[in-house]
């Protein structure tokens, strides 16, 4: 918009010297014509013609390459002094990890957030967060808590932090085990559930292949099964054997397979844990 502007000035301007030369010859020639008039003036119309169409280019660079409006000028005050501030602030906080000695794992550990931390304050809760959510590693929160103590030296949380710190060092390989055995248990129980899927989906799977196996998951943990079918003979057997059926249930954790015809006839395959 202002570029189109400054054009239209520019030319009106032009159109306005022109004119004036023009009548100015007129006025200083009054017997010449109007085309002798205009050949005496055409060097210097063309000269102003000229002149006009450069400052109007010049002015199209200037604008579009220089010229700032004031909310221009405002938003980069504002952007130079928001980039100043952080410049500052992370040149204070550089100061305050080499005050403190923290080392670059602990920095790297203490940046690692379950809440939004705008303080201190918010930084121990953050911590005991992490403790009570008992999704942790001990050695990370031990690296976490020896950082925290740094950090509270001298405050009111000091006390509290160090305590946390020393039963962390003291308990780790307790605390270890215990999240090993939990862990371990999530994952016994998430297997059982999905052995358990499993033989509702084979069940579905022999159904559309037009074989009526009743499928029984038992056991601990699931990792038993029996199948059902008023057919199942050696032959079966042989075929589940050679055919690698057997095979495909173990790889889903199951230890124990066993056909039966429901009447007499029973045989199975056994796998070691």
């Amino acid at each position: 918009m202002i570029t189109l502007t400054i054009i239209l000035i520019f030319l009106f301007t032009i159109f306005l010297i022109n004119s004036a030369v023009i009548k100015s010859t007129q006025n200083k020639f009054p017997k010449n014509s109007e085309a002798q008039n205009l050949r005496l003036t055409e060097k210097l119309r063309q000269l102003v013609l000229t002149l006009g169409l450069a400052m109007i280019f010049i002015s199209i660079i200037y604008i579009n390459f220089f010229y700032k409006s004031s909310l221009e000028i405002s938003a980069e005050k504002e952007k130079k002094q928001k980039i100043e501030r952080v410049s500052a602030q992370k040149l204070a906080e550089e100061n305050e990890i080499k005050r403190l000695g923290l080392t670059k794992n602990e920095i790297e550990i203490l940046n690692q957030r379950a809440i939004t931390v705008k303080s201190l304050s918010d930084e121990v809760e953050n911590a005991y967060y992490i403790l009570k959510s008992k999704k942790y590693f001990v050695d990370t929160e031990i690296i976490r808590f020896t950082g925290l103590a740094k950090k509270t030296k001298g405050s009111k949380f000091e006390g509290k932090i160090e305590k946390t710190k020393d039963s962390l060092i003291k308990n780790e390989n307790l605390i270890g085990k215990k999240q090993i055995a939990d862990l371990d248990k999530k994952q016994a129980a998430e297997e059982s559930e999905a052995r358990l899927k499993y033989g509702k989906d084979l069940r579905n799977l022999l159904l559309d292949r037009s074989l009526d196996i009743t499928v029984k998951v038992f056991g601990k943990g699931n990792k038993k099964m029996k199948l059902t079918y008023v057919l199942f003979n050696d032959v079966w057997f042989r075929k589940f054997e050679t055919l690698g059926y057997f095979d495909m249930i173990h790889e889903k954790g199951f230890t124990q397979i066993e056909l039966s015809d429901g009447y007499g006839y029973g045989r199975g395959m056994e796998y070691g844990k």
